[in-house]
């Protein structure tokens, strides 16, 4: 049965890091490990240094403290995960049955010499149609829109004076903030301003044709991914606060560590969001867990947060998609997607994340959902992950299914049914796209 990917990050590569090789990947689910086992102020020479390309100091850092002997003992520990294993089978599943090093090279030259070809034969492999992938911009001749549709990310729009300091551990949340404030200077320039304009008035204008661009150029939906830098909790604030917030953040830098910084975003969002109703955009979020490193705080990222939002009587036909399982409140999910009409949840990056987990995930939101609410995905930007994840996506829906079968929940006509639902008609009814 064809699979749509709701979310994914196909074609966002990132420099220096996605055309490294399957190691590059084993080395990022390793930062935690890391982090943990070196002094904060190494690893933040550590990142500092990576992110400048500084090999010089990278080398006098391993010389002093063996940063890559923490990397491989990571990695080694990794082996039992789903994460590594899910690695090792879309690695396979491309490359043939090869070592580990022979892995490594083979997946480096791939993708040096044709990346979107890779990706191309990942979804040939996976019997994916077309995947939905979040990215600043897309080269639509080397990812074309046929099978790469793109979804825009409005947290670069929430913050146009940056963030409050960072005091937490981890480069996880500093890395988002550096993302966020990166596009926004793009997104500025495609509209011919250097910087931020003087008025709120004048920057909500800038962000409405900033959207309107990005949907005429064939964006199909919106996410937030702000419970990286923030709690998900948005609030409606009056036109006047917020046209506070910004004359204030505007003129002090220093302000970004007040009560402004909130108030201005809270504002942007539920104005973006009022857009998206109004050009019939659906909004993805992130809920749930973040990546193998601290950054994200968890309370934070608690889909219950976003009850103020959801339950806003202006927005009650913009559709929310409540991505990644929420976990671990999976359960939160599936409870306001049952309250709230226009709320569907999704799966993505649970596949190549859990295993048992998400099969009973599933038979949980299949029993109580209405059939239209839940949606496929993988959440990968990576070939590798994007065959397993879809492989073990479908597995993991097959044995909820035939679960419910034997129980007598469902007949077979019906699970057959759903699992095309979940598949690829829900993405397409919410998205209005053509299904496969």
């Amino acid at each position: 049965m064809p699979a749509i990917d709701h979310h994914s990050h196909a074609g966002y590569v990132r420099p220096g890091e996605a055309l490294e090789g399957i190691d590059a990947l084993e080395r990022e689910n390793a930062m935690g490990h890391v982090e943990a086992n070196l002094p904060v102020g190494v690893f933040d020479r550590y990142v500092a240094a990576r992110t400048a390309g500084d090999r010089a100091e990278l080398d006098g850092l391993e010389r002093e403290h063996g940063i890559r002997a923490l990397f491989d003992e990571s990695i080694a520990f990794q082996a039992t995960t789903v994460h590594g294993v899910s690695l090792v089978e879309g690695s396979r599943a491309l490359y043939g049955e090869l070592s580990h090093a022979e892995t490594v090279r083979v997946s480096r030259e791939r993708r040096h010499a044709d990346f979107p070809g890779l990706y191309g034969q990942a979804l040939d492999v996976s019997d994916t149609a077309f995947v939905l992938t979040d990215i600043p911009a897309i080269d639509a001749d080397a990812w074309p829109h046929r099978q790469y549709k793109p979804i825009a990310r409005i947290d670069p729009y929430l913050y146009p004076f940056g963030h409050p300091a960072f005091h937490r551990r981890g480069s996880d949340t500093p890395r988002f903030q550096r993302v966020f404030g990166s596009i926004l200077t793009d997104l500025l320039a495609g509209e011919g301003l250097p910087e931020p304009p003087e008025t709120l008035d004048e920057y909500v204008a800038f962000v409405r044709a900033s959207l309107l661009r990005r949907q005429a150029n064939g964006f199909v939906g919106l996410k937030i991914a702000s419970a990286y830098v923030r709690s998900l909790h948005f609030i409606r604030r009056s036109r006047e606060d917020a046209q506070a917030a910004y004359a204030q953040l505007r003129t002090d830098s220093t302000a970004v560590e007040t009560a402004g910084y909130a108030v201005l975003a809270d504002h942007l969002v539920f104005a973006i969001a009022e857009l998206a109703v109004e050009r019939e955009l659906p909004v993805q979020i992130h809920t749930g867990m973040g990546h193998a490193e601290p950054g994200l705080l968890l309370t934070g990222a608690d889909p219950r947060n976003l009850e103020p939002l959801l339950s806003d009587p202006a927005l009650n036909r913009l559709r929310v998609i409540l991505i990644h399982g929420g976990y671990p409140y999976t359960s939160y999910l599936a409870a306001i997607a049952q309250a709230h009409g226009n709320v569907y949840v999704d799966y993505s990056w649970m596949p190549y994340l859990h295993h048992h987990t998400l099969e009973r995930m599933l038979q949980e939101w299949l029993e109580l959902l209405p059939a239209n609410k839940v949606m496929f995905g993988t959440d990968t930007g990576q070939p590798e992950f994007h065959v397993s994840a879809t492989a073990r996506g479908r597995l993991l829906l097959d044995r909820a299914l035939t679960a419910g079968v034997a129980d007598r929940l469902w007949t077979t006509t019906q699970a057959e049914w759903l699992a095309g639902r979940v598949l690829n008609e829900n993405l397409c009814q919410v998205y209005g796209l053509e299904a496969p």
